[in-house]
C-alpha cells in the first residue's frame, strides 16, 4: 500500500514483464492481490512466458486466489501442467564484446552488458571451477531454482546464456552499487535508514530460508547487498558458496573472497553441521557494522577475527552511545554462540518492524549509559 500511495503504478513490470500481481498471487498474498486488483492492476497482464497471475496461482495450488482472478476475468493460456519457463538465452541477444568490468569475486568477473538493449549484470563462472563437470551441473541445477525465484528485495535472475563454455548468467543491473559502497561512503548510518536496510535484507533471507528447498546464502556479506533506484536493499549471490572448489587448510570454500571471513558464523568457521541461522550470524554483523559506520576492528585480519569468534566467543562491541537497546538486543540474539538460540528472519522482521515504528514515532530511544536520544 506504501509503495502505492507513493505513486506506483499497480502494474509496473520488471525485466521479465511480471508485475506484483503475478507476484502476489504465485505467493498466495490474498490481501495484497484484492489490493491490486481494486487499484486497476491488469489481471491478465502477461510476463516473458506468456504467464498471466492466474497461471502462476494455479502453479502453486492457491485456490482461493484463483477464484478471485477467474471471477476478475482471469485466463490462463499457458495452463497448469505448462513447464517452467526456459531460462537459457541465446548470446546473440547478448552484446558482449562492449562489456564494461565493474567487479570481480571469488567465483569470476562481472560485467555490465547490454541484453535486448537493456542493461543488466552478466556474472561469469572461472574456468577452474566451470570445467569441472560435477560443479558445473550443481551450479546448473542452482540456475533452475533460481528462475523461480521473485521477491522485491533479491536480485533478480534473468537467465543464462546457453552454449556457453564460460558459465556465464544475467541477473538485473542496479547502478546504486553495494551496501558495502554506500558504508565506505557514508560511514554510520542514521538509524532509521540502517532500521529500513535492515529489513530490506531480513525480507530477502526471510523468502530465501521459506522457499522450499530452503535457500541459505552461506556468504552474506555487504558487498552482497545492492542498492536498487529506489532506494531498497537486494540480496544477491545466494547459492553461489556452493560452486567453488577452492578451500582453505580449514575446508572452508573460498568462493567468497577472505573478506567474508569477517561475516562467518563460528559454526561454519569449525566445519561443524549448520543450518538457516549461519545467514542470521551475518546479518547481526552486517546490522552492527551499519550502525558503527563500518567493521570496528579493521586492523584485525579477518581470519584471526574468525577464529576469535568460533573459539573465544568474541563479538563486536556494543558499548557504544550509536546502538539503541533494542538493536543491541537484537543483535545479542543474532549472533548467539549457540545456533539454536538464534532468531528466524521471520522472527527478526516482526522486531525490526516494532523498532521502525518507533524511530517514525519519535520516540526516544536511549543506549544504556548513555544521556544522548536517538530519535
Amino acid at each position: 500500500m506504501m509503495e502505492l500511495e507513493k505513486g506506483i503504478e499497480p502494474n509496473f513490470a520488471d525485466y521479465d514483464k511480471r508485475t506484483a500481481l503475478h507476484l502476489a498471487s504465485s505467493e498466495g498474498c490474498t490481501e495484497v492481490v484484492e489490493l491490486l486488483l481494486r487499484e486497476g492492476a491488469d489481471v491478465n497482464s502477461t510476463d516473458r512466458w506468456g504467464r498471466t497471475p492466474l497461471s502462476d496461482a494455479r502453479s502453486f495450488g492457491h485456490v482461493d486466489i484463483c477464484e478471485i482472478l477467474e471471477a476478475r476475468g482471469g485466463i490462463d493460456p499457458v495452463g497448469v501442467d505448462s513447464q517452467s519457463p526456459c531460462y537459457e538465452i541465446d548470446p546473440i541477444e547478448v552484446d558482449m564484446e562492449s562489456s564494461i568490468l565493474i567487479g570481480e569475486g571469488g567465483y569470476g568477473e562481472v560485467y555490465l552488458v547490454k541484453w535486448r538493449g537493456t542493461a543488466v549484470a552478466a556474472k561469469t563462472i572461472r574456468s577452474s571451477i566451470a570445467s569441472n563437470p560435477k560443479v558445473r551441473n550443481t551450479f546448473i541445477r542452482e540456475l533452475a531454482l533460481w528462475q523461480k525465484l521473485r521477491h522485491p528485495n533479491i536480485v533478480q535472475f534473468l537467465g543464462v546464456l546457453k552454449q556457453s563454455d564460460r558459465l556465464i548468467f544475467l541477473t538485473e543491473y542496479l547502478r546504486n552499487g553495494s551496501l558495502y559502497d554506500i558504508l565506505r561512503k557514508k560511514g554510520r548510518l542514521d538509524p532509521r535508514i540502517a532500521v529500513s536496510y535492515a529489513l530490506d535484507i531480513a525480507r530477502g533471507m526471510n523468502y530465501l530460508h521459506r522457499h522450499k528447498p530452503p535457500i541459505i546464502h552461506r556468504d552474506l556479506t555487504p558487498s552482497n547487498v545492492l542498492q536498487d533506484e529506489a532506494g531498497h536493499l537486494k540480496v544477491t549471490d545466494f547459492g553461489l558458496s556452493k560452486i567453488g572448489e577452492e578451500r582453505d587448510e580449514r575446508g572452508y570454500k573460498m568462493t567468497g573472497g577472505t573478506g567474508s571471513y569477517r561475516y562467518m558464523a563460528p559454526e561454519v568457521y569449525r566445519r561443524e553441521t549448520y543450518g538457516k541461522s549461519v545467514d542470521v550470524f551475518s546479518f547481526a554483523i552486517i546490522v552492527h557494522e551499519m550502525f558503527q559506520g563500518g567493521p570496528s576492528n579493521r586492523a584485525e585480519a579477518p581470519e584471526q577475527l574468525a577464529d576469535r569468534r568460533a573459539y573465544e566467543d568474541s563479538r563486536p562491541p556494543l558499548s557504544s552511545y550509536f546502538y539503541p537497546d533494542p538493536i543491541k538486543m537484537l543483535l545479542r540474539e543474532c549472533w548467539h554462540k549457540n545456533q539454536e538460540c538464534r532468531p528466524t528472519f521471520e522472527e527478526i522482521i516482526q522486531k525490526l518492524e516494532s523498532i521502525q515504528v518507533e524511530l517514525q514515532n519519535g520516540k526516544t530511544m536511549r543506549a544504556a549509559g548513555c544521556s544522548c536520544a536517538i530519535l
